[in-house]
This record gives structure tokens, sequence and C-alpha cells, in this order.
């Protein structure tokens, strides 16, 4: 019997061995694995929610930090793939729906399992221009004013000085990131051409960075395609948790479903 494979450190805990369903969680630009933090008590039994940490923040603060899609993508399917071998879905949230689909691109590439779905959450599809220009264009101030706008940070920490020295960045690799959005990849298609991804898409009615437009044009990738627009603005699970997680959990139970019948 082979012995169990390490834990990654890309994960803050280990798999469950009796879940049917895992659903790696990727966050948001300047956030951490916490963001997810309530979602295990929020979503349906038998889904074994695994909150990715990017290095450079929370448990992994002392790791140099990603600085494109590429690199990004490349290191983390490699962390995941030893717990990519049963039925798994993923979830990306803003920046992390790019991170998302470009680890899953690349697991693919390697010829690995592919997810049941791949939900994605208030993010621009990765043809479009990112939501946000290039980290260079801001300056300090102009970037926190920018991060409380759109919800990712409260309005008091205007004012500590020595918490945004930390905070920015990071929001600036990130950034870096997101503008490299052309280094992620795309999935290759079956042998007719066909997307082979099933894609769930969400988008906040007040989201003021990202419309329901650019987050439909998820659709191009897609086998099937699902847009949900959701009360709230771009961090609706945290903002407006009940009609999203009603939601979630609606397709959840759908491929637990899937996950019981496939072959592990």
């Amino acid at each position: 019997m082979n012995a169990p494979a390490a834990v990654p450190r890309c994960l803050v805990r280990a798999p469950r061995e009796d879940a049917a369903l895992r659903l790696f969680c990727f966050h948001h630009a300047g956030g951490g694995a916490s963001f997810y933090g309530p979602w295990p008590a929020r979503v349906v039994d038998g889904v074994d929610v695994l909150p990715v940490q990017l290095p450079g923040r929370e448990s992994r603060l002392r790791e140099p930090r990603f600085q494109d899609a590429g690199a990004a993508a490349g290191a983390l399917a490699g962390e995941l793939a030893p717990w990519l071998d049963r039925p798994y879905a993923v979830y990306g949230h803003s920046m992390g729906a790019l991170i998302a689909f470009a680890v899953v691109a690349a697991r693919m590439r390697a010829g690995g399992r592919a997810p049941l779905a791949l939900f994605v959450g208030a993010y621009a599809a990765p043809h479009l221009t990112p939501p946000l220009p290039p980290a260079e264009l801001y300056g300090d101030a102009d970037l926190a004013r920018l991060l409380v706008d759109v919800g990712g940070l409260h309005p008091q920490f205007l004012g500590r000085a020595d918490w945004l020295r930390a905070l920015l960045p990071v929001v600036r690799d990130d950034l870096r990131i997101c503008a490299s959005h052309r280094e992620a990849g795309l999935p290759d298609p079956d042998e007719e051409g066909r997307p082979l991804l099933d894609i769930r898409a969400f988008a906040g009615a007040d989201d003021a960075l990202v419309d329901a437009g650019a987050v439909y044009a998820w659709e191009r990738y897609a086998r099937e395609f699902r847009l949900t627009t959701v009360p709230g603005g771009h961090f609706f699970p945290r903002e407006a948790p009940e009609p999203f997680f009603e939601e979630l959990n609606r397709s959840l139970a759908g491929l637990l479903d899937e996950a019981r019948r496939a072959p592990v």
C-alpha cells in the first residue's frame, strides 16, 4: 500500500479521506486562505473545503511571492497533483479565479483528472483586460483607496501606515499576477475542438470592479456554463453570504451525486 502523500505547503490542512468531493479554493488579490474560513460550516455535508494559501501572506508570510500566473499555476499544480486523484471541484474568487483556471489548465495539459466543475467569482474571463491596471500605475495612497472602494479593505486601515506597508507590496505582486493573465494558459480542447470544463460563474449585482458581462465571458472556455448574479459587491461571499451559498450548495449537491458515482 502506498504511503499517503505529504500535505503541500499551499494547503492549510490535510484533505479528509472520508469526503466524497474536494473543493479547492483560491483567494483574491491581497487576501489569504482565511477568506474561506467560514466556508466549511456553510457548504453541504460531504464536501471538503480546502483553501489554498499562496506564499507571502498569513501562514506563509516569509516565503517569496509569485508575480506571474504561469509560475503560480505550474508550482501549485505540481504541489496539488497527488490530491487531485479523486473527484474534485475548484473555486476561485477575483484573482483566485484566474489562478484556479490556470492550475486546472496546467493539470489537464499534464494528463491529469479534470475537475467536476470550475467555479469562478467576481473576475473577468482570461482573454479580457484584467479588471485593474498594472500595479505600477498606482501610488500607495491611490491603491489603498481603491481597496477600500471595492470592499477589500476597511476604511479604518487608511490611517495605519505600518499595516499598509505590509499589505500593499502583497497587493502589488498579486496585481502583477493579474497583468500576466496571458501566461495562464488555456485548457486543451478535446479532439473535436470543444472545451472540456463545466464552468459555473458568479457575479455580484453591485460589484463596482467587475460587471456581469465580463464574468459571462468565461462561457468561451466552458463545455457547460451557468452565470448567477447574486446580491452584494465584489466580495459577495462575505457581504451577502446567504444567497450565494444557497446557489453554490445547489451546484455542490449535484456534484456530490456525480462524485459518488465516479470511479476513484
